[in-house]
């Protein structure tokens, strides 16, 4: 026993002192690109066309504008090869890469986090955010689309995006948990279709996103800047023609002919907009800038939020323990047979379910099934980077690690929250990291709704196939939740007020809609900046409402649908 005991403790000495190396990596690899691109600037005055943001969005309009004059700015650095590492995708949060968001103090959520705020961890790497997620691929359906087009044929044309993505393939990697949750939805009657592995964008054992395309295709005559913050976009009367950048310390413009596109995300565009003073004449008259156009960019802000972090246990060891990871056979798979059956090729998510309750979109609920948890690293860096305060994790977290619980994450997800927030900016300083107050749970349907998640994740806890990887909720009552009786409706809503959590989805702050529709930012047909020229807005931030499930192929399909209605890309 006490051999096995010094086995465990060296293993997990190796994994941590192996994640502060990659740490170090990756905050000395920034700053390593930083360097080297320092002296590039845009190597002319004009071009034909600027792109703001190199994300999910900027990088699919990059490979197809039929332009061969094209300028695309980028706020952050050149990628690690690190990234491309699916299993070290959390190691991604709280380095140089990340632009390390956290939301405005929250009333009635988020408190068992510091200061009640929520991280928002956000890519300032090329690729964006695309390099921090899970890599789940949605397909979509088109009833979560309904307002969002005129004409049914113009919502048919967009559904198009969500096929033929590249780099989209299934699971090369999974655990019994998938399996035995897919089962135990069939014995607790629901729909069998709709609990299922997802397809994720990995290619052979890396992360694969559009930007990698991107780069696999260089156009000719396309320029990168890096580290470029765009200070403003500049006016002449209502029509856009150039852009204010900063970079290492210099101020430089430059001209765009045929447009700028912003795809800078739900958070970046609508901050570029309002420092641009495109936004709602009070907010920009309190922090001093000029308005140039009355519209309700920064509103509309919504997230998916989930809870139940390491809320079911299992008395079954799943093959994701540390010395699974470091297992030489593990990290031979990953490195000669292209990540197959190895966890290094695992982002994490393994099984999606869906429930619809009766509401207007294709599903109400949805459940993302993770085969660890914030206890994976026994209190090292997860909770950090989740903002949990430390008096809850030593309360409700640590005792698990000192049991050697097997914690598993299955996240009943509210996919349509009627709680919405906004963006603001701070001040008039570009470089101020925006308000963030998104208005968690501020509607008591929302807490309903998560309330009946965790009945129904209760219910497939008890059925036979989780039953037999000894699956049961954690006892334990949450701090400051004692005087509830467990499982009750007050307990749950507790639990979900304390342990309010983002999945990372916020979108939109630039909401897309007819030019005769008072709150929307951009067109719902060329996605243009309503009232200005020359100015286009693609990504998250122009949805008007959440997909029922991850929204990052929802983004690729605006950004092809743009490219066709544009362009007549094909």
């Amino acid at each position: 026993m006490l051999i096995l005991k010094l086995s465990i403790w060296c293993t997990y000495a190796f994994y941590l002192l192996g994640t502060v190396l990659v740490w170090f990596i990756l905050n000395g690899s920034y700053h390593f690109y930083e360097w080297l691109h320092s002296g590039r600037f845009p190597s002319k005055a004009a071009y034909e066309y600027i792109i703001v943001g190199s994300g999910t969005a900027g990088s699919v309009i990059a490979s197809g504008i039929p332009s061969d004059d094209v300028l695309i700015l980028e706020a952050g650095s050149m990628r690690s090869g690190l990234m491309d590492v699916p299993l070290l995708q959390p190691l991604m949060q709280g380095t140089s890469y990340d632009w390390q968001y956290r939301t405005e103090p929250q009333e009635g959520a988020c408190e068992g986090m510091n200061e009640r705020r929520s991280s928002w961890p956000m890519g300032k790497v090329f690729g964006g955010t695309y390099m921090f997620n899970n890599m789940v691929h949605y397909r979509a359906e088109r009833k979560d689309f309904g307002e969002w087009f005129s004409e049914d044929s113009i919502l048919d044309a967009f559904m198009e995006g969500f096929e033929d993505v590249e780099g989209v393939n299934e699971l090369s990697f999974m655990t019994d948990l998938s399996g035995a949750f897919i089962k135990a939805a069939e014995e607790a009657g629901l729909e069998k279709n709709l609990f299922f592995r997802p397809n994720v964008s990995v290619s052979n054992g890396k992360r694969w996103t559009s930007s990698h395309t991107y780069l696999r295709q260089p156009r000719v005559g396309h320029e990168t800047v890096f580290n470029a913050l765009v200070i403003k976009i500049i006016f002449e009367d209502k029509r856009a023609t150039g852009i204010l950048l900063n970079k290492a310390g210099r101020h430089v413009q430059v001209i765009a002919t045929k447009g700028i596109i912003l795809s800078a995300g739900t958070v970046g565009s609508a901050k570029i907009l309002l420092q641009s003073g495109v936004g709602p004449k009070q907010h920009l008259d309190e922090i001093g800038i000029k308005q140039v156009v009355d519209l309700q960019v920064g509103e509309n802000l919504q997230d998916h939020i989930t809870t139940g972090m390491d809320l079911v246990l299992l008395s079954k060891r799943l093959p994701l323990q540390v010395w699974n990871l470091l297992n030489p056979i593990n990290i031979g798979r990953y490195l000669f047979a292209s990540g197959r059956n190895s966890s290094i090729a695992f982002g994490g998510c393994e099984c999606l379910g869906f429930v619809n309750l009766g509401s207007n979109f294709t599903h109400t609920l949805g459940f993302m099934v993770l085969p660890v948890g914030i206890t994976f690293d026994a209190g090292y860096h997860l909770h950090t980077l989740m903002n949990l305060r430390d008096d809850v994790w030593n309360s409700y977290f640590q005792p698990l690690v000192d049991k050697g619980e097997q914690s598993v994450t299955i996240l009943p997800i509210l996919l349509h929250p009627e709680s919405k927030g906004f963006i603001k900016l701070r001040d008039s300083n570009p470089h101020s990291s925006p308000v963030i107050q998104p208005n968690y749970l501020t509607e008591q349907k929302d807490i309903q709704t998560l309330i009946t998640g965790l009945k129904i994740l209760q219910q497939m806890v008890d059925q036979s196939a989780m039953r037999t990887l000894g699956a049961e909720l954690n006892p334990k009552p949450f701090p400051g939740c004692e005087q509830h009786p467990f499982g009750s409706d007050s307990y749950w809503e507790c639990y979900i007020r304390a342990l309010t959590l983002t999945i990372y989805h916020p979108v939109g702050t630039c909401r897309m809609g007819s030019p005769g529709d008072p709150d929307a930012v951009v067109s719902n047909k060329d996605f243009k900046v309503h009232h200005l020229d020359n100015l286009y807005v693609v990504d998250g931030s122009i949805m008007p409402n959440l997909p029922s499930g991850n929204p990052n192929s929802v983004v690729i399909a605006l950004a092809k649908h743009f490219l066709r209605v544009r362009f007549s890309v094909q």
